[in-house]
């Protein structure tokens, strides 16, 4: 059963933080910034401002950490079980459905790619600050 009031609100906002600030790395120039824009066929200077897509983004890491902690505390995982919970709605139900759009839409595999491991990599730290904390 879950106790919203036995939330650690703290690590929610930390791993959210963390969410962002990878996914904000994964698309930079160091990473996969570049092959991404070629990938969606847009130029750095079509994509404008960012400030309302930060702050949606930002909301939207607030709501994958709060789902996580939720999930995990009703769960009462180890923290190896919780990372392996993370990696599996990664693979298998996140980008499982986002592969769904990608396959009817025609998209690159590449950009499927891009997607999916940036998922994985954002669940797992996700999990791994809500289980240390």
């Amino acid at each position: 059963m879950l106790d919203i009031g036995a939330l650690n609100f703290l690590a929610i906002l930390l791993a959210a933080m963390a969410k962002f600030i990878i996914g904000g790395f994964w698309f930079s120039k160091m990473l996969f910034g570049q092959m991404w824009l070629d990938e969606v066929d847009l130029k750095e200077e079509e994509l404008g401002s960012p400030k309302n897509a930060m702050i949606i983004g930002f909301g939207l890491c607030l709501l994958v950490s709060f789902s996580f902690a939720a999930l995990l505390q009703m769960l009462a995982l180890d923290l190896r079980s919780s990372v392996a919970v993370a990696v599996i709605v990664a693979i298998g139900i996140t980008s499982a459905q986002l592969g769904l759009s990608f396959a009817f839409e025609g998209r690159s595999l590449k950009l499927f790619l891009i997607y999916a491991i940036q998922c994985v990599a954002e669940f797992a730290a996700v999990v791994l600050i809500l289980g240390l904390m």
